[in-house]
Formats: C-alpha cells, sequence, structure tokens
C-alpha cells in the first residue's frame, strides 16, 4: 500500500498488511510457522518499488488468538509478545536486503491482536506520539469481537509535523444472515475505538480511526457472498466449489453478490475508504486444516476471512 501517487517509485512509503484469524489455536502450543504466509507478502514490496527493498511499514493482524476465557484471564499477552519477536525475526530473515525493523506497539483485548513494525533505516526512526486503543462488540462488549488499534505520526524530515497513521484490525459478527449485526459492528467501532486528539488539531476530545492522514482497516470481516439460490452461479458452486473457485471470471461474478461492496456502494459501511481487487484470490473460508485448497464443505464464500484491507488518503 502507498501513501501519496504523487511520490516516485524510490521514495514512497511502502505498507505490507496481513491479517490471519488462528482459530483459536494459540493455546495449543502448536508452532504455528508464518514464513510461508508472510515471506509472499514481503517480496511483493519489490514488485511496487522496482527494485530490491523492504517495506517501510509492516502490520500484522490476529482475529481468533485464543478462546475468550483465556483471552479475558490475561494469556494473551504471552502469547502475542511470543507471536512478537517470531514475526519480527521472519520479517527481517525474509528483507531482500536484510533490513532491520523495529517494533512500533502492539495492542490485544481477548482474541484480536494487532502488531506494527517499521523499518530501523527511515521511518522506524522517526516514528512518535504512539498510541493504541481497542473496544469489543457481542454479549456484553467484551472482546469475543470487537477491534484494536495502533495510531503514530511520522514528522516530516524537516521537522514539520508530518501525517498520522492508523492501523485497526477488527473482527465483526460472522453468520450470512447477521449482515445487520456487521454494519452496527464497524460503526461501534468508529464511535469507541478513539484516541488522543490529533497532534495539531483544534479539538481537545477524543479522535476517531477516521481523524487521520492514513487508515488501514484490516481483519475477519466475515462479509460474506450472498448469491440468490435462484441465480445459475448458485448452481455452478455447488456442483463444484473448489473447482469454480480456480476460475478468476468467476469469482469476478461472483464480487456483485458480495455483502461488504454492495454496503460499501450503498455507502452504509466503511465510507470513503478503498479497497483492493479482492476477487483476484481464492477465499479461505473454510479450508481443511492440514490440506490444500480442500474446503471443508460446499457452498459457503468469506473472503473477508483472508483480508479485509482498505484504505483512506485525506
Amino acid at each position: 500500500m502507498t501513501s501519496h501517487g504523487a511520490q516516485t517509485h524510490a521514495n514512497r512509503l511502502l505498507v505490507q498488511i496481513a491479517s490471519y484469524n488462528t482459530n483459536l489455536q494459540a493455546h495449543r502450543g502448536l508452532p504455528q510457522d508464518l514464513v510461508d504466509w508472510l515471506s509472499p507478502t514481503l517480496h511483493v514490496s519489490t514488485f511496487l518499488s522496482r527494485q530490491p527493498r523492504a517495506p517501510d511499514i509492516v502490520a500484522v493482524g490476529f482475529q481468533e488468538l485464543l478462546p475468550l476465557h483465556l483471552g479475558l484471564s490475561g494469556w494473551a499477552e504471552p502469547v502475542i509478545r511470543d507471536r512478537e519477536s517470531h514475526i519480527r525475526s521472519q520479517i527481517e530473515a525474509n528483507a531482500p536486503n536484510k533490513e532491520k525493523f523495529s517494533t512500533v506497539a502492539t495492542v490485544v483485548n481477548a482474541g484480536v491482536a494487532l502488531l506494527v513494525f517499521a523499518r530501523d533505516e527511515g521511518i522506524g526512526r522517526r516514528v512518535c506520539d504512539v498510541q493504541t486503543a481497542w473496544t469489543g462488540c457481542g454479549p456484553g462488549y467484551m472482546g469475543n469481537k470487537g477491534a484494536v488499534g495502533v495510531r503514530f505520526r511520522v514528522p516530516d524530515e524537516d521537522g514539520g509535523v508530518g501525517e498520522t497513521y492508523t492501523f485497526v484490525c477488527a473482527h465483526l459478527t460472522a453468520h450470512k444472515q447477521y449482515l445487520a449485526k456487521r454494519i452496527a459492528d464497524f460503526h461501534h467501532i468508529v464511535g469507541t475505538l478513539l484516541f488522543p486528539p490529533v497532534h495539531g488539531s483544534e479539538g481537545n476530545g477524543p479522535s476517531t480511526i477516521y481523524e487521520t492522514s492514513h487508515l488501514f482497516f484490516a481483519g475477519d470481516l466475515n462479509f460474506r457472498v450472498a448469491v440468490p439460490e435462484s441465480h445459475t452461479l448458485s448452481t455452478t458452486l455447488r456442483s463444484g466449489f473448489a473447482r469454480a473457485m480456480e476460475a478468476g471470471e468467476i469469482r469476478e461474478q461472483l464480487k456483485e453478490f458480495d455483502q461488504l461492496l454492495v454496503e460499501r456502494r450503498k455507502g452504509t459501511a466503511f465510507v470513503g475508504m478503498r479497497e483492493g481487487n479482492f476477487w483476484k484470490f481464492k477465499c479461505s473460508y473454510k479450508y481443511k486444516l492440514g490440506a490444500v485448497d480442500e474446503y471443508r464443505y460446499g457452498f459457503s464464500l468469506h473472503r473477508s476471512q483472508v483480508i479485509g484491507e482498505l484504505t483512506l488518503d485525506i
């Protein structure tokens, strides 16, 4: 992801974001080697910059890191500390020039977590005013669903105020029929995931995620692809779900039934944000654990399980 389009390929800021639902595996002591998952993402920065270089910022979000009762009992902190050191080591090991990274911030609430890293030679030395925040959704707002956020400022090299970067990782209400709850979750997050006043702003009160130069929103957003039973695509999917997902033209047709895209077009959620061409990759819901491109059961499209990343440039 880039900041301003007017910047050249050589000096524009590169932001890499990854999101991963661990399926409540962290408390089982499984190694969960993330190299194969994270390494291809890191190599994208070389493609974007047209020269071997590491991203300037890497943000990694988790959902379902732990069962709720363990997350609320304090288990999340040691788990995320372990993930932080492991992920940073893998970022550095896979960086094209072996660049070094510092941890900007980590934040976790129950099973939702976010880790943000910055490249030492560059933006990592200029980051300041680091803030974290969290909010819960769901029953009792305890955090079985919700969001966490990291915000920081990067001053201009000449000492100017610079720009503010806000990263959010969220986990919204699941199941196809609960679209309205997902939308309500989003608005709850906007209203309650609050940070101190933005540097240089006129107001003294807390600021929302939108009061920023750049906003990156990732996570397991749980929006589904709701294809009517009478539509021909429904028949195609039922006749061979995995095979249908191989065809890019079918995925592109399916995007018109994507709940998130529909709601964005209607202006009910994620207003003012942009999203990449999510239909260009296959969904991962619900893969069979330990298998490759095999789904646990057929007809359920849930593309935001992979990544629901949107950006806002003010």
